[in-house]
This record gives structure tokens, sequence and C-alpha cells, in this order.
């Protein structure tokens, strides 16, 4: 009797993807995704606002901790404040992480207040299931400055 093998010769993204997306509903991880907004003097990019995101958390939580967390920043875009951003600049993004630990990791994003010397306020707009619905959260708060 012959073994299916799988029609996947090389262990490449697409096809982890394509096995991964075999797995039922019911065996899938839980995860929510946080819209939030920023506010800082300056603009700060993506390198350095997930670099203070992760340091937040692993100093709160410890290794265990981040690693349980399972964040990954999904989305984040710079736009300027409704008065020219000549004082403040604005960005929304969107963080995704495990579903039983999304009350650690708005803890971990209060605690965020200077980002390489300049002054910052992390706000979290809203937490959703899907990232169409993070979008739809991130899309009201673009439209309402």
């Amino acid at each position: 009797m012959k073994m299916k093998r799988a029609k996947c010769k090389s262990q490449n993204k697409f096809c982890l993807l394509r096995f991964a997306l075999l797995l039922p509903p019911t065996l899938r991880e839980r995860r929510r995704y946080l819209a939030f907004e920023l506010i800082s003097e300056r603009e700060i990019d993506k390198r350095e606002l997930l670099r203070e995101i992760r340091d937040s958390v692993y100093s709160l939580y410890g290794d265990t901790g981040a690693s349980e967390s399972k964040m990954w920043l999904i989305e984040y875009g710079k736009n300027e404040d409704a008065n020219g951003g000549t004082d403040r600049c604005r960005g929304v993004g969107i963080l995704r992480c495990a579903h039983n630990k999304v009350e650690e990791v708005r803890a971990a994003l209060a605690c965020i207040h200077s980002a390489s010397g300049v002054r910052l306020g992390i706000r979290v707009i809203g937490i959703s299931g899907t990232i169409k619905g993070a979008s739809r959260l991130t899309a009201t708060v673009k439209n309402e400055k």
C-alpha cells in the first residue's frame, strides 16, 4: 500500500501557507488585531516603533510572556495632523496578538512614552477579530482628522 505524499516538494513559504490553510478553523490559533493611533513630536518609522513595542513587552513580561503574545505589526502608516503637521505627527497601525494576551499587549503599549528621544503616546482605537475590521477602525481615524 502506497502512502500519499504531499504535492509540495520544497519547504517554501507558499507550501507552508497552503498546509496551514488546510487546518480546520477549530485547530487554528485565535488572534486579535489591535488598531492603534500614535501621536508624536516628529515622524517615527516602522522599525523604531516596532523596537519600542518589543522592548516594552520584554521589559514587562520577559521572554516567555513576549513569545506567548505572538505579536506582529501588520500595518503602520504615517499621516500628518490636521493643522499641517507643524507640531505633531500622527500615525495609525494594526498590531496582531494572541487572543488571550490582548490586555497584556495593551498595557505594554500604554507604557511606551518615547522612542529615540522623541515623546510619543499610543492610543488603542479598538480590537477586532479580523484584519478587515481593524482596517475599518483605522480608516475612521484617518477620515476624522
